[in-house]
């Protein structure tokens, strides 16, 4: 995939001035409110034409306002869920996903249209109007439409945090095939880097309209003051987790969380099967060559180094067991240790560093958080 963009675009005091070149298979757009992620993902939809310039995808013209060329959005080669779409139709979700499907080349089908239906669960809302749906609803529809017209190119604008983790959890398996099996890229746009991370390592960061860096997120992570503006500070891991059982014997309760085993601080009082969250600190969790026998740590968690980032006096260890977890230990001990991104890792867990975050007493400082399911927000507490 080749997607060429350079354009300018002003709306009130808004200005856009956005230069791209994109050979990557997939690559993540980052950066803050207002930062004109959306407006780019528009720009390539179709659904904002800009003032001047031109886009082209791989070879394609999409826009060339020299030319005078506007290819319209239904004949533009990508998928496209976005935060503000202009579908608004009083058409039902059946006859709109039935015609996408039939405009679709035999040859160039990914995905049968009952399938789609089943995934993202549209069954119930097939006979309703499109105009009549939930915000949510109507974002699983531009989704099924999206695959359905087994696009060159997804645009994806933190769809996500829109459609809830657990079609996330059907869905990232999938996308992640259709980018190595397929090739099919995805450009995700987002404000959560860990989201971005779940498909991607590669970084166009923007602000204010325009590209400030572009690369792998090591290669952006070493730029100047770049680790502030990713939002990493202090790490902190949020972790949804399902209670399995009570070990009164043992002292502890037992849980999953995104398929990690975890040994808990006991609580009985949580019902077996419910849900709740716990923190863990990103410098409780302790870096292992091997699983160790004979310790008094219980959770010990294989997985497989992402990203290496250094920070200050430390440096992030981000790991890939299923979930996501964040380390933080000393360059020194990543020395010694010959860390490399790639390799097996070990993750040690205490069981007493685990925090239920329903008991935890608020602290006064900013953190990024993991939750585990790829999802970063700055917050505090």
């Amino acid at each position: 995939m080749l997607l060429e963009m350079n354009v300018k675009l002003r709306r009130g005091h808004f200005d856009l001035t956005t230069q791209l070149s994109i050979s990557d298979s997939s690559v993540g757009l980052f950066g803050k409110s207002g930062a004109g992620k959306s407006t780019v993902l528009g720009l390539i939809a179709g659904t904002i034409q800009p003032q001047s310039g031109h886009i082209m995808l791989d070879g394609k013209i999409l826009f060339d306002s020299r030319k005078g060329i506007v290819m319209p959005r239904e004949q533009r080669p990508v998928g496209a869920v976005l935060q503000i779409d202009c579908v608004n139709s009083a058409e039902t979700v059946r006859d709109n996903l039935t015609v996408v499907y039939n405009r679709t080349l035999k040859h160039r089908r990914i995905f049968k249209l009952d399938f789609i239906i089943e995934l993202l669960e549209l069954g119930p809302v097939l006979d309703h109007a499109i105009e009549l749906l939930s915000a949510g609803e109507r974002r699983r529809v531009a989704l099924a439409r999206s695959l359905l017209k087994s696009p060159r190119l997804l645009l994806l604008d933190e769809t996500f945090a829109a459609i809830g983790n657990g079609y996330r959890r059907q869905l990232l398996p999938i996308l992640k095939r259709l980018q190595n099996e397929l090739g099919l890229p995805v450009l995700y746009a987002s404000q959560s880097l860990c989201e971005i991370l779940e498909l991607t390592d590669r970084l166009i960061v923007l602000e204010q309209g325009k590209v400030l860096h572009k690369g792998s997120l090591l290669e952006v992570a070493k730029q100047q003051g770049m680790l502030r503006y990713l939002g990493i500070r202090r790490i902190d891991n949020n972790l949804p987790v399902i209670i399995h059982n009570h070990d009164y014997l043992s002292g502890c309760s037992l849980a999953h969380s995104f398929g990690l085993p975890l040994t808990l601080p006991l609580r009985p009082h949580l019902a077996v099967g419910s849900q709740t969250q716990v923190s863990i600190r990103a410098n409780d969790i302790a870096l292992s060559r091997s699983y160790i026998s004979g310790i008094s740590i219980q959770n010990q968690i294989r997985g497989r180094i992402c990203a290496l980032i250094p920070s200050g006096e430390s440096l992030i260890v981000q790991v890939d067991c299923g979930g996501t977890l964040l380390a933080e230990i000393t360059p020194g001990a990543c020395r010694d240790m010959a860390l490399q991104e790639g390799e097996d890792i070990y993750c040690l867990i205490k069981t007493h560093s685990i925090t239920y975050l329903a008991e935890l007493v608020a602290q006064p400082y900013h953190r990024v958080v993991s939750h585990g399911d790829g999802h970063y927000y700055l917050g505090t507490t």
